[in-house]
């Protein structure tokens, strides 16, 4: 089976970025600590150390 996997960032400014699927359009917030995405389905909190290996991703679903 074969499968299309399509997906494009475009960095807006600094510290935003748009990402474009497929499946939908998203919007992240990042700066050296802290990551934040806005998807159609809900918000990504992510974290990690670099270099580590080590990060922490926290997601919330929109309430309907």
């Amino acid at each position: 089976m074969v499968y299309i996997r399509f997906f494009r960032r475009i960095r807006l400014s600094r510290r935003f970025s748009l990402n474009i699927s497929k499946n939908g359009v998203s919007l992240t917030f990042f700066n050296k600590i802290v990551r934040i995405t806005l998807g159609r389905h809900g918000i990504r909190f992510s974290t990690g150390l670099k270099g580590s290996g080590l990060s922490i991703t926290e997601y919330v679903k929109y309430k309907k």
